[in-house]
């Protein structure tokens, strides 16, 4: 039989980051303190264990990824990772061993995940508070966001930052008129979740953070007919138009990756930069263009266009770029 591990969530030498935490235990032996456990089972979630520990492991998430159990007495690890930030978790871990019996639960573990903004340099003043009233909504398949108005004297923009489902989040536009109360993201896609956040800001930087909020975008409830059917857009680039950075959405589809190379022209056909270039995994992948050209050099404004494939499909988005 198994004994149980001692836990140790971060800090114990690790450092977390804004999706991951890291653990550390004691590895137990198959029988008794000798020989090596068979596996480990690490489950984890964002509500406390209560009175009924059975209730909370079998509601919790169990970690993937976890390694071979090591000899008795060694020190095992491993990072858990799509949380999302500034959330605190709880774990337990079990081991079993070759026969199949399980140790019983180790202590409960607990640590939060790292901050999604980094802290303001010393000296630097940025807007004191988040924005308020800050909320999202789907309509018509666009996710509409709201927020009140800034009553901070030092607010000169407001940053809209999004996320899909547990990924890192990005920059999705920057707005300078103060009376805005309200955006639509017309970029999202059916079927996917997004998560959003916003953050008052001036020269010197951003402001502290909304809470996140999550928004599932339905899929289509109807079917359309083959005449009128067609693939959903592989490539989306924001904000567009675009004062500075651009954002590219890769899609690509099914469950394993695909090959994506994606070029920027200019309306003459000139290669301006390279956006991707390599193997994508399923799903969606944040790629950033800096605003640089391949040569080094700031891209003046003007349109252009991205093209390209994702696996077999053709690929194209007009980009618009402002001084």
């Amino acid at each position: 039989m198994c004994l149980l591990a001692a836990l140790c969530a971060s800090p114990c030498g690790a450092v977390n980051t804004p999706n991951s935490i890291t653990l550390e235990w004691t590895a137990t032996g198959d029988d008794a303190r000798t020989g090596s456990a068979s596996l480990y089972d690490l489950r984890y979630s964002s509500s406390q264990v209560g009175a009924d520990t059975l209730a909370w492991w079998n509601a919790a998430s169990s970690a993937t990824g976890l390694p071979a159990p090591s000899p008795a007495g060694q020190t095992d690890s491993a990072t858990v990772t799509s949380l999302i930030p500034e959330t605190t978790y709880y774990f337990i871990l079990r081991s079993y061993d070759d026969g199949g019996n399980s140790s019983g639960y180790s202590n409960v573990a607990s640590a939060t995940t790292g901050a999604e903004f980094p802290e303001t340099q010393p000296g630097c003043e940025v807007p004191a508070s988040p924005p308020t009233q800050f909320h999202a909504v789907v309509d018509s398949g666009d996710v509409v966001l709201s927020w009140a108005p800034s009553g901070d004297p030092l607010s000169t923009a407001l940053h809209v930052w999004r996320a899909s489902g547990s990924g890192s989040l990005t920059l999705l536009t920057t707005l300078t008129d103060l009376s805005r109360t309200g955006y639509r993201d017309t970029t999202v896609r059916q079927g996917r979740t997004y998560r959003y956040r916003a953050t008052w800001a001036d020269s010197c930087g951003d402001g502290p953070a909304t809470s996140s909020v999550w928004v599932n975008i339905p899929a289509s409830s109807t079917t359309p007919s083959a005449a009128t059917s067609a693939p959903a857009p592989a490539l989306h680039a924001y904000p567009n138009p675009s004062t500075d950075a651009v954002h590219f959405v890769v899609h690509v589809e099914g469950s394993s990756e695909q090959l994506v190379h994606i070029r920027l022209y200019d309306l003459t056909g000139r290669v301006i930069a390279d956006i991707a270039n390599g193997a994508f995994p399923a799903g969606d992948t944040v790629v950033s263009w800096p605003r640089i050209s391949s040569r080094g050099d700031r891209v003046a404004p003007g349109y252009y266009e991205s093209i390209g494939t994702v696996g077999l499909a053709s690929v194209r988005e007009r980009l618009i770029l402002l001084p």
